[in-house]
């Protein structure tokens, strides 16, 4: 009887305290900080291929950064293109890009190699932290 005794009381206690701490840790003041969102003040549009449909293989995207206040095209520091295709129960396939800028200002080729035939998507994002935004594009590999 003793036993049960001791064990009721340490459990009960340890609830307790186990109680107190949540209650502190609601109440306690945070002092994480977050950032907020960078705005998006460019819009990306993909202006070859017109249709979002390229052969299996070698492909050239051309995509086009236009500052949204000026509705002009402008040149970003950082233009990150990432390309990959959702696959049943495996990670996505995921295809190599190299981005360089076009002859004309505010816009860039995207070179890769499409691997396999089937609906890409391709997410476009500008870093630039004065010229932020971001797109995705589907694309048909055929």
């Amino acid at each position: 009887m003793l036993t049960i005794s001791v064990l009721t009381t340490a459990c009960s206690s340890g609830n307790q305290v186990e109680s107190e701490l949540e209650t502190d840790a609601a109440t306690a003041p945070t002092t994480e900080t977050t950032a907020s969102p960078a705005e998006n003040n460019v819009i990306i549009t993909m202006v070859s291929p017109e249709d979002g449909t390229v052969p299996m293989g070698d492909a050239e995207f051309v995509v086009e950064v236009i500052d949204s206040a000026t509705n002009e095209p402008v040149a970003v520091e950082d233009l990150q293109v990432d390309l990959s295709m959702e696959m049943e129960d495996m990670e996505p396939m995921t295809a190599m890009t190299k981005v360089e800028p076009d002859t004309q200002p505010g816009r860039y080729k995207v070179m890769t190699n499409m691997g396999m035939k089937g609906k890409w998507m391709m997410a476009v994002k500008s870093t630039d932290p004065a010229m932020s935004g971001q797109e995705t594009f589907d694309i048909e590999v055929k």
